[in-house]
């Protein structure tokens, strides 16, 4: 049984796949003649059933185990044993792909760009793909062969369809409904946009959204916000070298045209570069001053197309996943001696769209810092619960147990009071430190903008220093990319009229949605 296939069992199993064209018999390929009639399906699509094989779910308590995250991708990522289970078993894939991209794609005009999903039409595909299995007649039969024509017309119009809609959605559309998917996107779903986007024609767009697929495709996160990669960098040029051949994509660079020009150790040996640059930088700023993140864009940009080769994705996801490890040690090494708020002004949130993008990753600055001061006091609570549940403990004990060891009760007694009074000084100094920050926020002023065009999608307004801080109102998520960006630009110039330099607009939750400088407009890519 072929990988595709135990996909549509355990989807039935679990009552998540109806009875479709896909219902085959499984020994049609060893014994073609016997092969009963499928059924086709003939219903339209229904977005809760239809988006089943593109979910996953995840452990009770949310772990990963990334062993075995690496022994079920072995198992997607494997050939067919013969040349007619090969032209049958990619058929029936290319089929499945399809399908799983659409539900993706509709789910992110859905969710983030606010449209109905128009859906294409796959009754005349599944029909093909029916005749297309149907074939008794030797591979090389013109019957096949008339078949097999047939189905790739009709998988074109589809692909062409969904290549169309696919050009209206941006990189960070793509990375925001891939990242917050719940149930998370399976590996399944995963392959299936890669291999969509491997085989589209080129753009900077695909280029940049078929890295990010790839890069979640093979690496898993582990923690405070840090990923790894599933296997090592030879492994994992096989696995791609064998996606490559089940998608059948050819190869950008010929063996010796690359022994000659060396493009590819060229492009591998830029990636390796950018990594050593980032593990030696003693600060973000260091990265910043050296204009890092915005080098390794240029950089895949001048990949071209070579990007896709198999040595050079492999390194480019190393890469990826290096680099977003080293941005959050570096966060986490200037929170340790910088407070948040002059983090904040520092950096803002002007560096997050770059970030990310080089990452392959949404990497939110001021998001990153907050959740490491909240795993800080979570784990200074769990501390002080023990030391009161110790003390309890003792204080509740029999008297014969104290007086039994009088010297040894007094030692530990002396070590729980230290700790507590430890415990207590470090909640203290932080509670001071914040309430310091807090008094910041609380002199801010507010700002009339009653009679502006402004109250249209903004709740309220204040300003500190030069800032212009907007409380946007729901209606905000329901406004495109462009007119979030004119409607900052309009704000822009209100504050600037009013004495400010910079926007920085805030959703409900208290996260950046966007913000507007002199030269830049930008709307925050990861804000939920």
């Amino acid at each position: 049984m072929n990988v595709f296939e135990e996909l549509i069992d355990e989807l039935r199993d679990e009552e998540l796949l109806e009875e479709t064209i896909f219902s085959l018999n499984r020994n049609s390929s060893s014994t073609p003649a016997a092969a009963p009639q499928a059924k086709i399906d003939t219903t339209p699509p229904v977005d809760k059933e239809a988006t089943a094989d593109v979910l996953e779910m995840s452990g009770e308590d949310g772990s990963t185990d990334l062993s075995a995250e690496a022994e079920a991708l072995d198992e997607l990522i494997d050939k067919p044993a013969d040349e007619r289970e090969t032209y049958r078993r990619r058929a029936m894939e290319e089929v499945s792909s399809l399908q799983m991209v659409e539900h993706v794609l509709s789910g992110i005009e859905r969710e983030h760009m606010k449209m109905a999903p128009q859906t294409y039409d796959d009754l005349e595909v599944k029909k093909a793909l029916h005749k297309y299995l149907q074939v008794t007649e030797p591979i090389s039969s013109d019957e096949h062969s008339e078949a097999e024509y047939e189905l790739f017309q009709e998988t074109e119009k589809w692909f062409s369809a969904l290549s169309k809609r696919d050009s209206n959605i941006s990189v960070a559309n793509v990375r925001r409904f891939c990242e917050n998917s719940k149930p998370v996107l399976s590996s399944q779903a995963l392959m299936a946009m890669a291999r969509f986007y491997r085989n589209s024609p080129y753009s900077e767009a695909v280029r940049g959204k078929f890295d990010f697929v790839m890069t979640k495709l093979f690496a898993r996160e582990i923690d405070e916000q840090k990923r790894k990669l599933l296997f090592g960098r030879i492994e994992t040029l096989g696995h791609v070298k064998t996606l490559y051949s089940n998608w059948a994509s050819l190869s950008i660079v010929a063996p010796e045209e690359d022994e000659a020009t060396g493009s590819v150790g060229g492009a591998v040996a830029g990636f390796e570069g950018f990594v050593r640059e980032s593990e030696a930088a003693e600060s973000f700023d260091q990265l910043i001053a050296s204009d890092f993140f915005n080098r390794i864009r240029l950089f895949k940009e001048e990949c071209n197309e070579l990007f896709y080769e198999a040595a050079v994705i492999s390194a480019a996801m190393e890469c990826n996943v290096r680099i977003g490890n080293r941005f959050v040690d570096l966060i986490e090494k200037e929170r340790v001696t910088t407070s948040e708020s002059t983090i904040e002004e520092k950096y803002g949130y002007s560096h997050d769209t770059i970030i990310s993008n080089a990452a392959s990753k949404t990497l939110l600055l001021l998001d990153l810092i907050r959740e490491s001061r909240e795993a800080e006091e979570a784990e200074q609570l769990e501390q002080a619960q023990a030391a009161d549940r110790a003390r309890v403990s003792y204080e509740r004990a029999p008297v014969a147990e104290k007086s039994g060891g009088s010297f040894v009760i007094n030692k530990w007694l002396v070590a729980f009071t230290i700790v507590a009074l430890l415990i207590s000084a470090g909640i203290y100094i932080w509670s001071e430190s914040v309430s310091t920050a807090d008094s910041s926020i609380q002199v801010a002023s507010s700002v009339d903008i009653a009679g502006t065009e402004l109250t249209k999608h903004i709740r309220e307004a204040s300003t500190s220093s030069e800032i212009f801080y907007g409380v946007v109102q729901p209606s905000w998520d329901s406004l495109s990319e462009k007119e979030q960006k004119a409607f900052l630009t309009e704000a822009y110039q209100f504050a600037r009229s009013k004495g400010m330099r910079k926007v920085n607009f805030l959703n409900s939750k208290g996260r950046t949605v966007g913000y507007a400088t002199e030269d830049r407009v930008e709307v925050s890519s990861g804000a939920q």
